[in-house]
């Protein structure tokens, strides 16, 4: 949840918005006083032990005010001064902007309204920084997504040597259990819900690590209603300066949770299959990120189990009417073979060479021949030369 200061001189308007912000139900209030009730750098010191996201401050008596809020401008705080007052003008808002005070509500407000200004101010200030998050959504149910996104994170961290986080935010499925014979307690939704206090030490009882990687895996054992964008902006917080690499595995429909992770996506890749229709699905489920204000040159197209006999390239972009970022071969045996294992697919399977080749792209790195391939010609090579 985001933790929120509510600094008012009228008592009951700070019980309103207590009350409100509760209804809320993303923000905690972690601290609540009057101007006047404690000398300026008393409460200064104050907001600086509870380190609120947010300080939600009156300014209606702005000259009585000012000295507080200019301290707070100059102080180390990390929160966002959000500032409420019947009305202002152009010149108002002009002074309470030099203040730092440049989020404003206009009294009354609703529930809506505060998270509205909160949403805005906290991705304008402290927006996620980490420009190598990766989104993978299906474009249909039973494409390979999850074992698409499994793989190029292991290609990342195995192939690459990059540090990388693998989340799993399909909370029903909790396909990555299964796949892996995982029985873990922790995972996306209790760090979900704690990520605003979590310590380095409690995330690492979170995450499981596999080839390489480490997962954030959905426990489809702990239901609870749907997270909020809130908690979503938080982990994505929390982890960023710890991965060079942050992936994200979602379920086909993007709700306004998981709408967090897409807009903070360098890429959203849509995996999809070769049929026609797992095909126009994938179109669906573009025209759907472009609703949520993604650009389509951040939403790329990955054609899994591809076969030889499959359409190829100029097909299968005229039938997606946009381009195909890569292809994934059909390794059904090498596939089968690692799901019955409970484990990923072999290094040196055809899929797994893909998802290396896949990696290097992500990474800006020329897309090296596959070694199998580079280690047949060199025999070949031999044969001729002998």
């Amino acid at each position: 949840m985001l933790s929120l200061a509510v600094v008012a001189a009228n008592s009951l308007a700070g019980d309103a918005i207590e009350q409100m912000t509760g209804e809320a139900g993303i923000f905690k209030v972690v601290f609540r006083s009057s101007p006047t009730d404690l000398p300026i750098p008393t409460l200064v010191r104050s907001l600086k032990v509870h380190d609120p996201d947010l300080i939600l401050l009156e300014i209606g008596d702005w000259e009585s005010v000012a000295p507080l809020a200019g301290q707070i401008g100059r102080s180390s705080l990390r929160g966002i001064t959000v500032g409420f007052r019947p009305g202002w003008n152009g010149l108002e808002r002009a002074t309470f902007d030099n203040a730092g005070i440049r989020y404003l509500l206009r009294e009354p407000f609703s529930p809506g309204e505060i998270e509205a200004v909160a949403y805005e101010a906290l991705h304008k200030e402290r927006g996620v920084s980490n420009r190598n998050i990766l989104a993978f959504l299906p474009a249909k149910a039973g494409g390979g997504c999850s074992t698409v996104a499994i793989h190029t994170a292991a290609a990342l961290a195995s192939g690459l040597m990059k540090n990388v986080l693998l989340i799993e935010c399909d909370q029903r499925s909790g396909v990555y259990s299964i796949m892996l014979n995982l029985n873990h307690p922790q995972g996306l939704d209790n760090a979900l819900q704690s990520s605003d206090a979590m310590t380095l030490g409690e995330w690492h009882q979170q995450i499981v690590r596999v080839s390489g990687v480490h997962l954030l895996p959905a426990n489809p054992k702990r239901r609870r209603a749907l997270p909020s964008w809130a908690e979503y902006y938080q982990l994505l917080r929390f982890v960023q300066k710890q991965y060079d690499y942050l992936l994200v595995d979602l379920p086909e429909l993007v709700n306004e949770a998981t709408a967090e992770v897409v807009r903070s996506a360098r890429s959203v890749f849509i995996v999809c299959t070769p049929e026609v229709a797992s095909l126009k699905m994938a179109r669906f489920r573009a025209e759907e990120l472009e609703a949520c204000e993604i650009p389509p040159d951040r939403i790329r197209i990955i054609v899994n189990r591809w076969e030889h006999d499959s359409p190829d390239a100029q097909q299968l972009e005229e039938m997606l009417e946009r381009p195909v970022f890569g292809t994934l071969p059909n390794d059904y045996s090498h596939l089968k073979a690692a799901i019955m294992e409970a484990r990923l697919a072999s290094a040196d399977s055809p899929f797994a060479e893909a998802c290396r080749t896949f990696a290097r792209k992500l990474d800006g790195l020329p897309e090296a021949a596959p070694e199998r391939f580079k280690l047949a010609l060199l025999r070949k090579l031999g044969r001729i030369a002998g």
